[in-house]
């Protein structure tokens, strides 16, 4: 999913993530990056809850538009971290 700020430059994408040690997904956790003017910002791993409350605070705002509503490719992450 991709999420747009109402002027452009602040992009945010989530995608769902994969182990990197079994290659398999891992449930209820997801990656969420944001960019600003095309240069990563951070990331950050959120659980489906968090993830769902992001999404709907921004599109609630009606400062962000959403540009992708498609389940995005797995992301692989290192669950060491987790």
């Amino acid at each position: 999913m991709q999420i747009v700020s109402n002027c452009g430059n602040l992009v945010i994408d989530y995608y769902p993530t994969k182990s990197i040690l079994n290659n398999k997904p891992i449930p209820d956790n997801n990656l969420k990056v944001v960019t600003l003017n095309g240069r990563t910002q951070y990331k950050v791993i959120l659980n489906d809850y968090a993830l769902g409350s992001d999404i709907i605070e921004k599109n609630d705002s009606g400062d962000y538009i959403i540009t992708d509503n498609t389940k995005s490719p797995y992301q692989f992450v290192n669950q060491r971290g987790l």
